[in-house]
């Protein structure tokens, strides 16, 4: 497997559009405190969001092999899904790094902008799925690549806010987001996997009808690939259902007095649940 610049894209970016979302949406639940408040409870969100973008954005030149092709890319975003998604990769980097900056600078988080940078993050999933969509690969033709890829906006954005935004929220008041937050978090992870479980049906019909119309990809071998990998996608499956599981116990847990977990669910679930989003993008990318 050859394509570890793109796996390390595809979900750092998915995990940093997550984040950005649940940190827009606990900015608008905590819009009756203070600026000040505000700052310190999502400040550690909002960097980490840029971090991890960054870090993916770096990881996607490295595919390029030569990264001042990077502008030659750019030349046909009338007709080419890839030059959408280097537009609103950098775009969705630039507006979080603007809101991080101007938050940083004046101590002050605006919910709205915020929601208005992590839908352009929306976008940029969007792209990428239809990147892969529109290319020959057997196995990336099918709307399993948007399951896929928001499937991993939802499970790794929730693991994050539920690590850097619940020990932020420390005092009473902000209790009820405190909660709110884990049964949206805990909800976002179980919707993924459920949705993920219903698409496969229909994934591995459409790759079925493939099979007899005998398609060939010269000179990868994209189902022969799938095949190969039967063994690790029942162990990524059975991983990550194991790890939604263990973090559906967060609901029959309190959130401490100080915004923190006070139980061993949460390292577990998301140990496992990591583990499986990079087992399953490893099965994606694995084409020859």
């Amino acid at each position: 497997m050859h394509e570890w610049p793109l796996l390390i894209f595809t979900l750092l970016t998915q995990a940093s559009v997550g984040l950005t979302l649940c940190a827009a949406l606990v900015a608008f639940w905590l819009r009756k405190e203070t600026a000040e408040q505000r700052f310190f409870v999502l400040c550690p969100a909002l960097l980490c969001a840029c971090v991890l973008g960054g870090i993916g954005l770096i990881a996607s030149f490295a595919h390029l092999g030569y990264p001042l092709n990077a502008m030659n890319a750019l030349r046909n975003i009338a007709r080419s899904w890839l030059t959408r998604e280097i537009v609103f990769a950098s775009l969705f980097l630039a507006v979080l790094g603007l809101a991080t900056l101007q938050a940083l600078l004046i101590k002050r988080i605006q919910p709205l902008a915020l929601m208005v940078v992590g839908m352009s993050g929306v976008v940029l999933v969007f792209c990428m799925g239809k990147i892969y969509l529109s290319t020959s690969v057997v196995t990336w033709r099918h709307a399993n690549n948007f399951v896929l890829f928001y499937g991993s906006v939802c499970i790794l954005g929730a693991l994050a806010a539920l690590f850097l935004i619940i020990p932020r929220l420390r005092n009473p008041a902000q209790s009820q987001a405190a909660h709110r937050l884990v049964y949206v978090a805990v909800g976002a992870v179980i919707f993924a996997v459920i949705a993920r479980l219903l698409m496969q049906p229909r994934y591995l019909d459409f790759l079925a009808a493939q099979r007899v119309s005998d398609v060939i990809t010269f000179p990868l071998q994209p189902l022969a690939a799938f095949d190969a990998l039967a063994g690790m996608r029942l162990v990524s499956w059975s991983v990550m259902i194991a790890g939604a599981g263990l973090l559906m116990m967060l609901l029959r847990q309190p959130v401490g007095r100080h915004g923190t977990l006070t139980n061993g669910w949460l390292l577990s679930g998301a140990s496992l649940l990591v583990l499986a989003e990079i087992m399953a993008r490893f099965v994606f990318y694995s084409i020859h």
